[in-house]
């Protein structure tokens, strides 16, 4: 039987560290970010819906998504970030399932969902049980400026810009603390999957 784990976290928590640890493992990773590119190339139905929502100007010249002119466009405004949402949230949730109904039919032991937004979307639904990577938010914050060149608002705008990393936490079936070393994160997982699997 197929066992689902919901893997998510805050930005620059580690959430992709112990996904690609888990995929090491064995574990078959749904990767929420991947899809919704995917879902959004050229000639696909989410890229079409978006031009649609936001207009051409979102286009490069060679038919493909300017992401950051979207971003810039949807960041910050609650009622453009919630159309883009709205606009693909349920091709991608749609994307999701199938490839989670692809998994079960190999009979795959291990899926693991990694989802940054994995509460916001509801999709818990389809887990068993769920995994939340969390640092303290000094160390988020730091590591999000480190990682991405933020300036300290433009990086805490997009940690507040997601659910708060404590009521992830209070939701999880367990909490990975990714403060310490690689190695001790490491450990935290295999000790849970053993007890789990």
């Amino acid at each position: 039987m197929t066992k689902v784990l919901g893997l998510t976290g805050g930005i620059a928590t580690g959430k992709s560290t112990v996904s690609k640890y888990l995929a090491q493992k064995g574990a078959v990773i749904i990767d929420g970010d991947l899809i919704a590119r995917r879902v959004v190339e050229p000639h696909q139905l989410g890229l079409k819906r978006l031009v649609k929502v936001f207009g051409p100007q979102i286009l490069a010249s060679d038919g493909t998504l300017q992401r950051a002119k979207l971003g810039k466009m949807v960041f910050g405004d609650v009622k453009a970030e919630a159309k883009l949402n709205q606009t693909l949230g349920s091709i991608i949730h749609q994307e999701i399932c199938m490839d989670l109904k692809k998994a079960r039919a190999n009979q795959v032991k291990l899926v693991v969902l990694d989802i940054p937004l994995l509460f916001e979307g509801g999709y818990e639904k389809l887990c068993e049980a769920v995994m939340v990577v969390a640092v303290k938010p000094a160390t988020q914050l730091k590591r999000l400026i480190d990682r991405n060149h933020y300036d300290e608002a433009t990086a805490e705008a997009r940690i507040n810009a997601q659910w708060p990393l404590e009521r992830k936490k209070e939701l999880a079936t367990v909490v990975i603390d990714n403060e310490a070393s690689i190695e001790n994160t490491y450990l935290q997982v295999d000790n849970w999957l053993f007890n789990w699997l």
